[in-house]
Formats: C-alpha cells, structure tokens, sequence
C-alpha cells in the first residue's frame, strides 16, 4: 500500500514538474495547455490504475483480481480515448503535441507501474518455495 501511495505521489509529482518545465521552454500557450491536458488524462489513468490493481489485490480469488485488472485496461483505453477526442475535437488543442505528451505520460506511468507490481509480486518475501 505504501509503495503505491509513493507511486501515485511520484505521477502527480512528475506531471506537475513536465508541466512547468514545458511551460518554461516554449511561450505558446496552446502546446502548455495540450501537455497539461494530456497530464490531467494520463495521471488519472494511472492512479485509477493503482486503484483497481488495490482494489483487486485485496479480494481473494484471482477472479476478482483479472477483473480489476482487466476492467482498469478497458477504463485506460476509453479514458484516453475519450481524452484524446475531447482535446482535439472540442478543446481544440494542437494535435501533435497533445497526442506525443499523452502517449509520453501513458508510457512513462506504465513502465512504473509494472515495475512497482514486479517488485511486489516477485520480491523473496513473496515467492513461496
């Protein structure tokens, strides 16, 4: 629980930081608002993603875990479906650099993701013999 407490810290933290050192390198407001967008989207898939994956983890059978995990897939997918259409189609923000931070951001919180749940599911206090 606490490793994915400091995981979801770090996300939020990370998209904060990208979005003041983009904010500094480039005066167009319209690439700002696209990256603060696209890491608006990509860090509450990823702390969904943290939630389900407690969620699952806590219940007992693996049925249930599949489901969380599964679930959080779909919910990803159409979040950032949805995302993307909304930016583009309503918010009309520039389509390259919305769709390169959001697949950045997507990316990015994935591999730390798997990497937090291979920590906990594969460390030797874990493993039974």
């Amino acid at each position: 629980m606490i490793s994915s407490l400091q995981l979801a810290f770090g996300i939020t933290a990370f998209s904060a930081g990208c979005c003041v050192v983009v904010a500094g390198l480039t005066s167009d407001r319209a690439t700002e608002a696209a990256v603060f967008a696209a890491a608006v989207v990509a860090t509450f898939n990823a702390l969904s993603a943290l939630g389900l994956n407690h969620l699952g983890a806590r219940r007992g059978s693996m049925r249930a875990f599949f489901g969380a995990v599964f679930g959080g897939m779909v919910l990803r997918m159409g979040t950032t479906l949805v995302g993307l259409l909304v930016g583009i189609k309503v918010l009309l923000l520039p389509a390259l650099p919305f769709a390169a931070a959001l697949l950045t951001f997507s990316g990015v919180f994935t591999t730390a993701e798997v990497t937090l749940w291979s920590r906990q599911n594969f460390s030797p206090r874990v493993q039974h013999s």
